[in-house]
């Protein structure tokens, strides 16, 4: 019997998880329902509209065979578990349907999303759950759809997410074959052969790190040229920087895309560089307001998509990067050009180490150390007193360009939040829709307690670099429609 075993780098979205650090992703998309016609001439309730909707999102899900799946723990954690068909599967189990009280207001919505979010995945079933939202103002009914980070990867998020509006993976789902539960000898057994295949695995990896190793310092200590690029744990210690727990805020923002594209045009950077001034701009108000002025800039977690024409299917495939956030600067072409090095150092030291570097040490990670260290590190509260690795991580993923619709409804916005991370309270995920780009924020209260206040600020922050670019008079009138 075959055993599909997970990957070291999804496996170690598992072993990272504690009680107040949870590894799923999530998505809440926004839907104008279209009029439903009962028998009888009827109108339905916004609540049946919900479950119409949900009924149909659900089994479009179910549809793929990954996503009625469980996990099979190795024996004595010897290796990485294996993903087996969930015999009771029910697609009923993974949904819930909630109705706002009057009068369905955009912060009823974030408290929602937030309760959620704070919900960890039970892992005796597939790692996944959709909630529908009936009574939002307008109405307009929101669905939340969490799926845990082991599953899928910004990339691979957006694809299963565009997948839910095409009719065709109804009948040619896709994802492997069903895979049966194997006995416990055959577990025994896989583990076994695992475990003897080690030594070798870890001398093909050492030999390539010391491979790259040489091009990689040099790339990390820079030159006159080209600066060095920043580094973990080079950040500031800040109110960002604290253990968490398990309570979660959200909030949501948007900016038209047509603006972060002349401001890109206009200063000569990438859409992702204007995404990450502006989430500099933002984080650098919000410190000063809260008492702090750091001088030296924040640390940003970028995760790196590594998705290739071999490799589209596998539900991660991600490196990251890190780059300095100018918090210290207040003018935006500077925030900008600030950015814009560092991004490209980041780049640099990327690409010496190599594009498959993490996911080579994360296939050696060692169950069951990796579990207790993470466990020690939330118990023990350890984010308090260890230097930080980062400040925030901040993910940036296009999305689709075009309208996507349901028989039911047209969905009108969407907003991604990723998983918040030990002592960096703050996860800043954006994700582009037809010509919106959406802004979904996740904190611990303990460390930004009103996380829509970054998101006016990341708002206000495009606002002010639209402006200086329009008073550089170089951003062609064609980027401005």
């Amino acid at each position: 019997m075959t055993i599909e075993r997970l990957r070291g780098i999804d496996a170690a979205f598992l072993y990272l998880e504690t009680p107040s650090q949870h590894m799923h992703v999530t998505a809440t998309m926004l839907f104008e329902p279209a009029p439903l016609h009962l028998p009888g001439g009827a109108a339905p309730d916004a609540a049946m509209v919900a479950a119409v909707m949900a009924d149909r999102l659900a089994h479009r899900l179910a549809a793929d065979p990954s996503f009625r799946r469980r996990l099979a723990a190795a024996p004595l954690a010897m290796t990485h578990p294996a993903w087996v068909d969930a015999a009771d599967f029910d697609v009923d189990d993974h949904v819930r349907l909630v109705t706002l009280p009057v009068p369905g207001s955009r912060e009823q919505l974030r408290e929602e999303v937030g309760r959620i979010a704070q919900v960890p995945l039970d892992r005796r079933r597939p790692l996944w759950e959709l909630t529908a939202i009936a009574g939002v103002e307008g109405g307009l009914v929101a669905v939340v759809l969490k799926v845990h980070h082991a599953m899928v990867d910004g990339v691979s998020g957006v694809e299963l997410f565009a997948r839910l509006f095409v009719d065709a993976c109804l009948q040619e789902p896709k994802g492997a074959p069903p895979v049966a539960v194997p006995s416990p000898f055959a577990l025994v057994a896989s583990a076994g052969v695992a475990a003897l295949t080690l030594p070798g695995r870890v001398y093909r990896t050492v030999t390539r790190t010391l491979g790259v190793l040489g091009p990689a310092v040099r790339a990390a200590l820079g030159s006159v040229a080209a600066p060095a690029p920043t580094l973990p744990f080079s950040a500031p210690r800040t109110a960002l920087n604290r253990a968490l727990t398990a309570e979660r805020r959200v909030a949501f923002g948007r900016v038209p895309l047509a603006d972060i594209k002349e401001v890109k045009t206009a200063f000569a950077v990438t859409v992702n560089d204007v995404v990450l001034g502006a989430c500099a701009l933002a984080l650098g108000e919000y410190l000063r307001e809260k008492g702090e002025d750091p001088q030296q800039p924040l640390v940003a977690s970028v995760p790196v998509s590594e998705h290739g024409a071999d490799d589209a299917a596998a539900p991660n495939r991600v490196s990251v990067m890190f780059v300095g956030l100018p918090v210290h600067l207040r003018e935006a072409g500077e925030v900008l050009c600030f950015v814009h090095a560092g991004a490209a150092g980041a780049k640099r030291l990327h690409g010496a180490l190599g594009r498959a570097m993490l996911a080579e040490w994360a296939e050696l990670a060692p169950p069951a150390i990796l579990t207790a260290a993470a466990g020690l590190y939330s118990r023990w509260q350890l984010a308090d007193r260890l230097p930080p690795p980062h400040s925030v991580v901040i993910s940036n993923v296009p999305g689709p360009p075009f309208t996507l619709t349901t028989e039911e409804a047209r969905l009108v916005a969407a907003y991604p939040i990723g998983p918040v991370l030990e002592g960096a309270g703050i996860n800043i995920s954006v994700l582009s829709y037809v010509d919106t780009v959406h802004v979904g924020l996740v904190t611990c209260p303990r460390t930004v307690p009103d996380p829509a206040e970054l998101a006016r600020g990341i708002e206000r922050a495009v606002a002010a670099m639209l402006d200086a670019a329009r008073r550089l008079g170089t951003a062609p009138e064609a980027a401005r429609a």
